[in-house]
């Protein structure tokens, strides 16, 4: 059985990696290039998108803050607190980064150590003996994913948006006067 520091220590040097200098995996999402072959149409946009909301869904949007509810909740047992991690977490942290060959022969979204680590927490999670030790896990957890979730957004190819300005009532006004003539 794995030891909760032993896996929380992993976390941390690898957030150490990834937190001031932009990770190989995000270099290699913003430039295209996923050696599982993931892509839609021959475009990579998608792969982008899930990863930005993938991300911050296990982080700051969703998980965190129902894990870090649970934990405080006197009604919530550890074990159910422990649930309540996996089942918000570890089908999103499979999908970005496991791989199954030959199908998938490299991570699916290019974020391995992401999976890794989660099936490492689960592993892991027998070794928790409370709720203030979950806790301590899970901080750096929801640090190194919410990390990787600011890099996404930063790498976002956001000027792409200039090509779906917004429509003003106005603008539908001109257009429905335009095709009378």
């Amino acid at each position: 059985m794995k030891d909760w520091r032993q896996v929380k220590d992993m976390i941390e040097t690898d957030l150490d990696r990834i937190f001031w200098d932009e990770p190989q995996e995000v270099t290699m999402c913003k430039k295209g290039i996923y050696p599982s072959g993931a892509n839609v149409g021959g475009q990579v946009l998608g792969n982008m998108l899930f990863l930005i909301a993938d991300t911050q869904a296990m982080g700051w949007k969703c998980a965190k803050p129902a894990v870090s509810a649970a934990i405080k909740d006197s009604g919530f047992t550890l074990e159910q607190c422990k649930n309540v991690w996996r089942y918000s977490t570890l089908h999103i942290a499979k999908m970005l980064g496991n791989m199954n060959p030959p199908g998938c022969p490299a991570p699916w979204l290019n974020v391995p150590k992401l999976y890794e680590f989660s099936v490492a927490i689960d592993e892991a999670l027998p070794s928790v003996a409370s709720k203030d030790e979950l806790e301590d896990l899970l901080w750096s957890w929801f640090n190194y994913v919410d990390c990787l979730n600011r890099w996404f957004f930063l790498v976002f190819p956001w000027h792409l948006g200039k090509e779906f300005p917004l429509v003003i009532p106005g603008d539908i006004e001109e257009l429905q006067r335009l095709s009378e003539r």
